[in-house]
């Protein structure tokens, strides 16, 4: 059977020569956003709050708090139903309306928007 030749170090091990520094610090974290990400998504960001401004109160509202936007924590159909006093049915309905706009933005200005909200109407 062949044997593998290979050592196991740790991440912890200094890289040697004049570096003190080990493998774990110049391993680049996966899970971080680096500059352009982060800007991309401050982008992101501000364009959907700009979007939700141009819909209507109660649009705004159940997008708002169904998605976690404007200081509200996502929610489901019925919380927000149960919240601001509709059924489950017609917060989904709103939010249908709502999104079709928002969809048609996305589009227009060059994201990539999938959706089961059809754009047209």
């Amino acid at each position: 059977m062949l044997r593998l030749n290979e050592r196991i170090t740790s991440v912890d091990t200094p890289l040697g020569g004049d570096s003190e520094k080990a493998l774990l610090d110049i391993l680049a974290d996966e899970k971080e956003n680096g500059p352009e990400d982060t800007t991309q998504d401050d982008d992101m960001k501000q364009s959907i709050v700009k979007w939700l401004f141009e819909l209507n109160a109660k649009q705004r509202e159940v997008l708002a708090r169904r998605f976690g936007l404007l200081g509200y924590e996502a929610a489901t159909l019925e919380d927000v139903g149960r919240e601001i006093g509709l059924t489950r049915e017609r917060v989904r309905q709103i939010q249908v309306e709502g999104l079709r706009p928002s969809a048609r933005n996305f589009a227009d200005s060059g994201a990539e928007y999938r959706s089961a909200v059809p754009l047209s109407k």
